[in-house]
C-alpha cells in the first residue's frame, strides 16, 4: 500500500516513525526526515528521505515498512549517506500522471 501513496499522503508525516522489517523476527525504527516534491505537469515525482540507526543494513533493496497511520507495504530504499549517527535512505517515486 505504501507504494501507491502520493506526495500529499507522506508530507504530513515528516518526523514520524516507521517500522522496518529486516527479518522475520527483527525490526528497526526509522524516521521519515523529508518529503520533497519534484513533480512536473507530466510526471508525479517525489523523494522520501529516512534516517535509520547504524545497525541498518547499507543495502539497496525492497524493505517492508509499517506506519501507524499510513499502513504497510514495500518500498525500494537506497542508502545515500552514512555518518556516526546512522544511515540515510532515499525512496524515489516517479509516475506518469493520468491524463
Amino acid at each position: 500500500m505504501l507504494d501507491t501513496l502520493h506526495y500529499e499522503d507522506f508530507a504530513p508525516h515528516v518526523n514520524s516513525r516507521f517500522q522496518m522489517q529486516l527479518s522475520e523476527d527483527k525490526m528497526l525504527e526509522i524516521e521519515l526526515v523529508s518529503v520533497e516534491d519534484k513533480s512536473t505537469s507530466r510526471q508525479e515525482q517525489f523523494l522520501l528521505t529516512f534516517h535509520a540507526p547504524l545497525e541498518a543494513p547499507p543495502l539497496q533493496r525492497l524493505f517492508q515498512l509499517r506506519h501507524e497511520q499510513l499502513g504497510s507495504g514495500q518500498l525500494f530504499l537506497v542508502p545515500i549517506a552514512m555518518d556516526e549517527h546512522g544511515l540515510t535512505y532515499e525512496a524515489v517515486f516517479n509516475r506518469k500522471r493520468k491524463t
